[in-house]
């Protein structure tokens, strides 16, 4: 199904615009409960998961690859433009929490770090370096780990500070971390340095890093930062969930009876809602330009959808 865009009137703010020239069509799905398509390799293939396992899309079909032997779940984390997938997965006997990497239509277990038994991970860039977390005990807590793209049996715990957890890596290493009830940090060769957040707010919540820029959520709204201390605000009413490296910013315009519209944004643009015909929002932006997302239009569960212009 394509559909041209179609938006309820009188629910758009000032400065908001419907896009005219975005088509929407859905994604194929394998049936089953909880379907996500959580990544993108920005050249028009996806990657996801299902009760069944992981998911990827490509020249417009759909393939399950299951689960990796020994484990019970699997959570699809990240995807880089080589194609290689990010996942997490749990198996039940044994209480392992592991990480795997599917490239060439086989999954490979990520090697842990010297001294801890369990990972979890968080983003990889299209050079292959991967970041995450390690522990034993969780009771204990975790620490930032990193798989450098050329030597990945090779993890190194990083020395930053306890309380920083790591979100997304950029494509030059620069790392997005997290400060447990705190802001936002980048680290890079060894020092971390702070977003700069507006006069009187004192907590963030990291979302994504891309070309150097940085989307973070906050009391007030989400905002994309072009330098540590150089922010500027989402437009009011938007929800932010994805970000590419020239800035444009993917997700959802609230409306007044509670229901959303999908939704992009780029610095220095207006908002452009995306055709739909259902409240959904929009989830992940490829650096292709096509943007996913998800439509309230199967009872309990989201639908899978894409947004192409043209």
């Amino acid at each position: 199904m394509v559909l041209a865009a179609t938006v309820a009137a009188g629910l758009l703010s000032a400065g908001t615009a419907a896009a005219s020239d975005w088509t929407m069509s859905h994604l194929p799905t394998p049936g089953g409960d909880a379907l996500r398509v959580v990544a993108t390799d920005g050249a028009g293939s996806y990657a996801g998961h299902f009760d069944g396992g992981l998911l990827t899309w490509s020249g417009g079909a759909v393939h399950d690859h299951g689960i990796p032997a020994g484990y019970n779940t699997v959570d699809t984390v990240d995807e880089n433009a080589s194609g290689t997938v990010l996942l997490n997965s749990y198996a039940i006997s044994t209480r392992a929490n592991r990480s795997f990497v599917f490239e060439n239509g086989v999954f490979q277990v990520l090697e842990n770090v010297p001294g801890y038994a369990q990972t979890r991970v968080t983003g990889i860039n299209d050079r292959g370096d991967i970041v995450g977390r390690v522990f034993n005990d969780p009771r204990y807590g975790s620490w930032a780990a990193f798989w450098p793209g050329g030597d990945r049996a090779h993890p190194v715990r990083l020395d930053s500070p306890p309380l920083l957890s790591p979100v997304d890596v950029d494509h030059d290493g620069t790392i997005l971390m997290q400060e447990q009830y705190g802001g936002t940090w980048l680290w890079k060769d060894g020092a971390a340095q702070q977003l700069v957040l507006p006069d009187g707010i004192r907590e963030s919540r990291a979302l994504a890093i891309r070309g150097g820029k940085v989307l973070a959520d906050l009391e007030g709204g989400p905002r994309v930062w072009t330098a540590f201390d150089t922010s500027v605000p989402v437009p009011d009413g938007m929800t932010a969930n994805a970000l590419t490296s020239s800035g444009q910013v993917a997700g959802c315009m609230r409306t007044p009876d509670a229901s959303t519209i999908p939704a992009v944004w780029s610095l220095g643009g207006q908002v452009e809602t995306l055709p739909a015909p259902s409240s959904g929002c929009a989830t992940i932006a490829g650096e292709n330009g096509e943007v996913v997302g998800t439509l309230a239009e199967n009872g309990p569960y989201d639908t899978p959808v894409v947004w192409r212009r043209g």
